[in-house]
């Protein structure tokens, strides 16, 4: 029998996705002012430390705000996810930061040679031995992320194994095959998934995606993976911090 996944995060991460599922299941509306600390204190059984904690990510995330004197009122609609664009890290990981629960389903695993496609971002030759693999993320059972990753045959170590690929692509790339990624370029467009794939994961087919193609590198500059990531774009929003001069 496979053992129950414990949720090793720091508590303030579990309590603030405790109180981003009380307010999704609940009917607050934006404007809306949510419980009292004392209130939450006792409805979540934390300390008030540790609520205070919770909350302030919460206001740093711009899912909360406070007016002094008043209390806290929510400041967006808590189905969609915001993330930084600078930040770089694995999909897994952005998800479980949010989600409890975070699936990921393998729709496919193969190894096959390097059409021209991929030879220029990878910097590999025609007919090189690649491994495409293709997931889908959900979060309580609702498809929210399609990922296309192609890799290098040669720095895999062992044979293909679809249920070993249901974690975190960078984890696994550093603690079975000691390759390490440290930045990537990025490219970000609206797009539309392929008519008969949205049909396979039970989405719309007019769905607006957000697309992050990437191509990651060592920090020797070797590019050792070649991804597409097609966010929903009716739950994603991606911000960045820009300066004048």
């Amino acid at each position: 029998m496979a053992g129950v996944k414990r949720d090793t995060r720091p508590l303030p991460l579990q309590v603030r996705d405790e109180i981003l599922q009380m307010l999704e299941e609940e009917p607050y509306q934006v404007g809306d002012r949510i419980p009292s600390e004392h209130e939450l204190t006792k409805r979540l059984k934390v300390s008030r430390p540790t609520l205070r904690e919770a909350l302030k990510i919460l206001e740093e995330e711009h899912v909360l705000y406070c007016k002094h004197g008043r209390g806290r009122f929510l400041a967006r609609d808590t189905s969609s996810i915001y993330e930084s664009i600078t930040r770089l890290r694995s999909v897994t990981d952005m998800m479980q930061e949010r989600f409890l629960l975070a699936q990921a389903q393998v729709l496919s695993l193969r190894e096959e040679p390097a059409s021209e496609a991929v030879t220029t971002p990878l910097r590999i030759k025609v007919n090189v031995p690649i491994v495409i693999l293709e997931r889908i993320r959900l979060a309580k059972q609702k498809p929210l992320i399609y990922s296309l990753d192609i890799f290098p045959r040669a720095i895999v170590k062992g044979p293909l194994r679809p249920e070993e690929f249901e974690g975190s692509l960078f984890d696994i790339m550093e603690e079975r095959w000691n390759v390490y990624v440290d930045y990537a370029q990025t490219t970000i467009s609206a797009v539309q998934l392929d008519s008969d794939l949205s049909k396979e994961i039970a989405l719309p087919p007019d769905l607006p995606w957000i697309l992050l193609e990437q191509v990651h590198y060592t920090a020797y500059h070797e590019p050792v993976l070649y991804s597409k990531d097609y966010h929903r774009g009716d739950r994603f929003a991606f911000h960045v911090l820009r300066r004048y001069h």
